[in-house]
């Protein structure tokens, strides 16, 4: 029987992925299958995944056309057999105790979820930062609900695909949203969360993430990111939290302050062009959805009333000088 099953996307990370595979075969848990999904790689991923399944019947490894890593990890979970899963990333390390702890904690703990500490590492600069956690041991979700959104904001610890160990009960029906490129772990955990009754967090048991991989799926510019898709996302996490009876006080503040931060950058960030028809879409989100849109500095305060007003024209003269002043700036 097979005890754990991790999940693994892979696309083009032939510089990490022999590592990860390689710290995953020394670990002292052995009851494991890993299935790695090789999400069209067009380096050498594919064939050092290869390489290790020949020999080691605990990988499986799946090729597909590249499809994003929310596809890759929805293929691996059609594929699950284990008690409980985990998500691991090709670039990634963890210690040879770490799925032994991770088992320890959850069955001993008999909580929902296990969630473990995150120790950040710099490749370049050899260098490593654990983060801070402020729980140890077995919580009941409404004990973490009232400082759910601050410690999201500081840790990110909430929204991390990796570093859990959850029962394969707990995702029935629910997917990642393929085509996001962005936030698809949070996304995903939104739809857990209202399901999970306890939490283990184990601060001792490190899940080594690598902070500055160039092909990592969360390394984006500015431009590249979808921010009305961000938007929705945070829409669902505000939802979540009026669900679980928590949308106030601080986590009302912050998730407030979240909308009103993407509602400006979807017009901030857009084609000039596109500037009016941004203006008149955000202007029917934030009345539909009731998003306070309450803004911090003069510029942000400025094309907000823009957007409420529904005044495209003026928001774009406004985002055309503020492109000439910066690259005056610049210059």
């Amino acid at each position: 029987m097979i005890v754990i099953s991790i999940v693994m996307p892979v696309y083009n990370k032939e510089k990490y992925v022999y590592s990860i595979l390689k710290d995953l075969q020394k670990q002292t848990f052995q009851n494991f299958e890993c299935i790695v999904v090789d999400d069209g790689s067009t380096d050498h991923s594919g064939i050092i995944c290869d390489a290790v399944q020949k020999e080691d019947s605990r990988f499986q490894v799946i090729h597909i056309e590249n499809g994003g890593v929310s596809h890759a990890r929805n293929t691996g979970l059609k594929m699950i057999r284990g008690n409980y899963v985990t998500f691991i990333d090709a670039d990634d390390r963890i210690g040879p105790d770490y799925l032994k702890v991770l088992y320890k904690d959850i069955i001993e703990s008999k909580a929902d979820m296990v969630i473990s500490g995150v120790e950040k590492w710099w490749e370049n600069h050899q260098s490593t930062e654990l983060m801070k956690i402020p729980y140890q041991g077995k919580y009941q979700m409404n004990e973490l609900l009232p400082d759910f959104a601050m410690i999201q904001k500081r840790t990110g610890i909430y929204g991390y695909c990796w570093g859990k160990l959850f029962s394969p009960k707990l995702i029935e029906g629910v997917r990642f949203t393929e085509g996001l490129k962005l936030a698809e772990d949070f996304d995903f955990y939104l739809q857990i969360y209202p399901r999970v009754d306890t939490v283990f967090f184990d601060t001792e048991c490190y899940y080594r993430y690598l902070q500055e991989a160039k092909s990592s799926s969360s390394f984006f510019l500015d431009d590249e990111i979808d921010y009305l898709a961000q938007l929705n996302i945070n829409l669902r996490y505000r939802e979540f939290l009026r669900k679980m009876n928590s949308y106030r006080d601080e986590n009302m503040l912050l998730v407030d302050e979240i909308l009103t931060n993407y509602v400006f950058f979807v017009v901030f960030h857009a084609k000039r062009q596109e500037i009016k028809q941004k203006v008149e879409q955000m202007h029917q989100i934030i009345y539909q959805e009731d998003i306070s849109c309450k803004g911090n500095g003069i510029f942000q305060k400025v094309i907000l009333w823009c957007i409420k007003k529904k005044r495209g024209k003026l928001a774009e003269v406004l985002l055309r000088c503020y492109d000439v002043a910066r690259c005056f700036r610049r210059n």
